[in-house]
């Protein structure tokens, strides 16, 4: 299959160089895809490692050959990935920014090939197509780069449903990124005024705010306040702190720089997952009121267009009910 991408914000893929991106790289794609495909997988109850903490290793004696199903897909130590995916017909402006180039503005081809006759390329480019209609693709979300949407006709998302109701299980991942724990949220300007390269900080400094100078102790906790400025880390992340120079914390909401719908809308997007289980206060950790808190300033500052969380949801099979919500499947 060949799947033809068109830029709406920047996008980063990596390179080489450290802290370059120089070229559309596979493997910078393929580490989205991946990340993408265990938070569904997750989302099912399914078995999907920790890629961070224990990467799953090819072993013929154990059961499943002690691969989980995303890794079956996407590949372990000995196992070859079940596809391949080459990125081609680069027609795309490179973009200077602090020294270095980010590729901007254009289109590129990804090929997906399968390399097990019984695997089915459409389930990777299904993966695309959400990633295209929520989310960003290849690294670096948080600074509000990958935003793409694809043209031509949309790529079927029926193969990708079916897979991933092949994975259902019964695990539980609380303080791993879930379709059970992640929100997606698409958002316009509440005035004439269309959104510019600024209105990304902007939002992220008000979020920032709300977390660390809620007056309402009892606001996003049963019974005591987390440390605001605690909080205020875990959910929207921190550089390195005085104490410990090497450590950072990635953030747990992602927003897009300001791109234009095949409408002409000017939105941004507004995603991330908040864990059910957390260590900033075992206790009185709770994770609903803080989306809530999340939804309530997107809703009030501005023009909600979309907004999904699991939570929302109560018909049937919550999570089948989700994802078909999700990958516009009828019934």
């Amino acid at each position: 299959m060949k799947v033809k991408i068109k830029t709406c914000t920047p996008i980063w893929t990596g390179g080489f160089e450290a802290g370059k991106c120089d070229r559309i790289h596979e493997t910078g794609i393929l580490g989205s895809l991946r990340w993408w495909m265990e938070v569904l997988v997750r989302g099912m109850g399914g078995d999907a490692c920790d890629q961070t903490e224990q990467k799953c290793l090819y072993d013929s004696k154990k059961v499943n050959k002690g691969l989980c199903k995303v890794c079956e897909v996407f590949g372990a130590t000995d196992w070859k990935r079940q596809f391949r995916l080459e990125v081609q017909d680069i027609k795309i402006s490179d973009a200077p920014k602090n020294g270095t180039f980010i590729p901007k503005n254009g289109t590129f081809i990804i090929q997906i090939q399968r390399l097990n006759p019984n695997f089915d390329p459409e389930i990777i480019a299904g993966l695309i197509e959400f990633i295209a209609d929520w989310s960003a693709l290849g690294a670096r979300p948080q600074m509000g780069f990958g935003v793409i949407e694809i043209e031509g006709d949309r790529i079927p998302m029926q193969s990708l449903y079916n897979w991933l109701i092949s994975t259902s299980g019964n695990k539980k991942y609380p303080d791993l990124p879930s379709l059970r724990n992640i929100f997606l949220a698409k958002i316009k300007s509440k005035n004439s005024i269309n959104f510019t390269e600024n209105s990304t900080d902007k939002l992220k400094y008000d979020l920032r705010q709300m977390f660390r100078t809620s007056e309402d102790k009892s606001e996003l906790n049963s019974r005591k306040p987390i440390l605001k400025e605690e909080l205020c880390h875990f959910v929207m992340g921190a550089g390195p702190s005085k104490n410990n120079k090497d450590k950072k914390m990635a953030s747990k909401v992602k927003i897009s720089l300001p791109y234009k719908d095949d409408e002409s809308n000017t939105l941004m997007r507004v995603w991330g997952w908040i864990p059910e289980e957390a260590d900033v206060d075992k206790t009185n950790w709770n994770r609903e009121k803080i989306v809530t808190k999340i939804h309530e300033h997107l809703a009030n500052e501005y023009n909600l267009k979309d907004w999904y969380s699991i939570r929302d949801t109560s018909t049937g099979n919550e999570t089948e009910m989700f994802l078909r919500s999700l990958f516009q499947l009828e019934g």
